[in-house]
Formats: structure tokens, C-alpha cells, sequence
């Protein structure tokens, strides 16, 4: 058993990825024998990019430790440098506060560069949402790095984990226990329209869209070009409100907040533009809207346990599972405006609100703090690889 105050270094660089640890973050402080400290980067440090630190303090947790990066360019170069900044101010770190493991979640470049950081240290990786796949994005890449970097593993949905035992880890160290986005869904609730307007103070009547779009990292068309195809099928939507949470910090993200805040300004008074909802928010928005659009995550994991219509536009999320309440389409303008016309039609609808749920049951967090009591984390950085005859 793990003795008493055994420390957890718990990394986030962005909003996305803290909503997703709250639930975890909520459990470890909750248990007797785990202490967690949160080391606060990337995005969160940004004025640029929403500095949403605030909303970390919001829900009462303070860094343990804040970890700087320039953030000054939005290409693949820029995005290096602060990987090496990620990586140098997270070692300083863990060594200062004296951990035991770390925990990272997902698939970003600051999640790469935490993990790495620890590797020297011998410090445990706990990874959190390995073994999805996403061709269209280089964070496909990244999170097979992370695999192999972590000593320990905890995957959203049994398909997942056996790609891990597939990419040679211990069957011991890999558990499937859902996502921990599910888990804020049912510890926030349903909300209607009305009481998201009031979470997120923005005014969203009935039938609002949610809409997020990120590049295609790995795509074929420039960010412009991608984000002038995806506007160009959503510009069909003429009756409704449409929400819009602008994108990651990912290199190609200027040129498609530019081309968000010209197609609202020509449409004023129906467009809603936010740079984070903050968890609360977020969910609010997902279970009151009509349908999600776009390319995030949260449109194939999230929305359809919520039961909410999703089209999936593009490559990016290429190769997750899906429910049938996701449209996959192209990235083009009229295959997109076909797409969103059949999420909205009352058939779909109807079947998009009985989908099954491929993601857990909104208590992964809590399994995930359970596995971390009951697990000896000394000598744990010492992995094994099981070749695929020994499985």
C-alpha cells in the first residue's frame, strides 16, 4: 500500500485538459494517502490565450508550482521552444517539490515535454487517456510518446488499452476506467438553455449550436484554407444561435481566430464567441445545445454521452470511436451543411439521445485515485515490455 502524503505532481497547460482533471484532482484531495500538486503551464499562463489560471483559483486549488513558457509565435517552431521551457521548468519542478509521480493527461506538446522532464528524475509517469487515435492531428504521435515514456496507464474504453498492450505494456499497469469527462457530466447535471445563458453569462436560446474548431495539425490544407471550408458550411445555419469556443494553442490557431471574428462580425447579434467556458460552462453548453460541430474531442467522448447530436468535420479525430450519434464528414463546405441539416432533424435527434455509452460511467476519477492507493509507486519507473507472444 502507498504510505501516507505520497506526492503526486499533477500537470495542466490548458483548459481542456484541467476540465478533464478536476474529477481526479477532486478525489486525490479527498484521499488519505495522496497528496496532490498541481504544476500550472502553458495556456494558463497566457494573457493571449484566455490566462485561465483564473479558473483553477476559481475553484479554490492554487499551483503548487507555475511553469512559464513564451508562447510568442503560433508555428511549429514557437511551439519547440516552449516545449524546451515546458520541459527545463518542469524538471525545476519536481525536483523542489519533492514528488513521488507524476500524473499527465492526453496528447498536447506541453504534455510531451512534462512527461519527458520526469524521465531523468526517475520518476513515475501516470498518463491518463492513452491509446486513442487521431490521424489528422500530430498529437497521435504525442500520445504514443507519452505511452511509452509512462509507467502506469489509464484508458478510457477497453479498445484503447489493448492498443497499449499492442505497443508493449504490462497488462498489470493498464486499466481501463472511462474518461474523466463523463464524470463532470454527471456531477454537473443537465442544464437548459436558460440556466447555460446564466453559467456561462452569454444569451443562448433554445437550438444554439456549439461549435469548436482546431487545425488540422497534419492536414493537407493550411489552417486558413481549413477554417475558410468549415465557415463556408456553417455559414448555412441562418435561424440559430451558434457558440463558439476558439481553439488551442496549437500552431495555425491565429489564422482561424482571425477568420471566426470576421464571419461574426457580419453576423451580429447571432454569434457568441468565448475564449473558455471553464468546465461548469462547458458542460452547461454541451447538454443544452442542439448539436456540437467541429473537431474537438469533447464531440466524440462527451456529447454523445450527454446524448447530444455531434458532426465530427475532417481528420482530426480520425480513428476514435464512435457512437452513431456522430456524422463523420469531410472538410468541405457542402458536405458540412448537409451533415449539420441531418443532426438537426427530429429523427436524429431522437436517436442521438439513446446512444450507448462507449466512455464509462462518471466515476473514472474515483477509480483512478482508488488503483494510485492501492499501488507501490517506488521502483515503478522500471517498466517491463511484454512482446505480443507473451500476451
Amino acid at each position: 500500500m502507498i504510505g501516507p502524503n505520497k506526492g503526486i505532481g499533477v500537470f495542466t497547460a490548458t483548459r481542456a485538459e484541467y476540465g478533464l482533471l478536476r474529477p481526479v484532482l477532486a478525489a486525490m484531495e479527498a484521499s488519505p494517502t495522496i497528496r496532490p500538486h498541481l504544476i500550472v503551464g502553458g495556456a494558463h499562463l497566457s494573457i493571449r490565450h484566455g490566462a485561465t489560471l483564473a479558473e483553477i483559483e476559481a475553484d479554490g486549488r492554487r499551483p503548487a508550482a507555475r511553469v512559464p513558457s513564451p508562447m510568442a509565435g503560433d508555428d511549429g517552431l514557437s511551439a519547440a521552444q516552449d516545449m524546451a521551457a515546458t520541459l527545463s521548468g518542469c524538471a525545476e519542478a519536481y525536483a523542489a517539490l519533492d514528488l513521488d509521480a507524476v500524473l499527465i493527461l492526453g496528447d498536447r506538446t506541453e504534455a510531451l515535454a512534462a512527461a519527458a522532464a520526469a524521465v531523468p528524475l526517475g520518476l513515475p509517469i501516470l498518463h491518463l487517456e492513452g491509446g486513442h487515435r487521431t490521424a489528422g492531428a500530430v498529437d497521435d504521435a504525442i500520445r504514443h510518446a507519452i505511452t511509452k515514456l509512462a509507467a502506469l496507464h489509464f484508458t478510457a474504453a477497453e479498445p484503447y488499452r489493448r492498443r497499449l498492450l499492442q505497443m508493449g505494456e504490462a497488462p498489470g499497469r493498464v486499466f481501463t476506467v472511462g474518461t474523466t469527462g463523463v464524470d463532470n457530466l454527471t456531477a454537473f447535471g443537465r442544464s437548459t438553455p436558460a440556466e447555460a445563458s446564466v453559467l456561462t453569462g452569454l444569451d443562448l436560446p433554445p437550438g444554439f449550436l456549439l461549435v469548436t474548431f482546431h487545425p488540422e495539425t497534419l492536414g493537407p490544407l493550411s489552417p486558413a484554407r481549413q477554417i475558410e471550408a468549415f465557415l463556408g458550411g456553417l455559414a448555412c445555419v441562418e435561424d440559430r444561435v451558434i457558440l463558439i469556443t476558439l481553439p488551442n494553442a496549437d500552431a495555425g490557431a491565429e489564422a482561424i481566430r482571425g477568420a471566426i471574428s470576421a464571419f461574426a462580425a457580419v453576423r451580429p447579434g447571432r454569434i457568441r464567441i468565448a475564449e473558455s467556458l471553464g468546465a461548469r460552462g462547458y458542460v452547461a453548453a454541451l447538454t443544452a445545445c442542439a448539436a456540437v460541430i467541429g473537431n474537438s474531442s469533447s464531440g466524440m467522448m462527451e456529447a454523445p454521452a450527454a446524448g447530444v447530436p455531434v458532426v465530427n468535420v475532417g481528420d482530426r479525430q480520425a480513428g476514435r470511436l464512435l457512437t452513431p450519434g456522430v456524422i463523420d464528414c469531410p472538410l468541405e463546405a457542402e458536405a458540412i451543411a448537409e451533415a449539420i441539416a441531418r443532426a438537426l432533424s427530429p429523427a436524429f435527434q431522437s436517436m442521438a439521445r439513446s446512444q450507448p455509452a462507449l466512455f464509462g460511467d462518471g466515476h473514472a476519477g474515483e477509480r483512478i485515485v482508488s488503483i494510485l492507493e492501492a499501488t507501490d509507486l517506488k521502483g515503478l519507473a522500471r517498466k517491463p515490455f511484454v512482446d505480443l507472444d507473451g500476451l
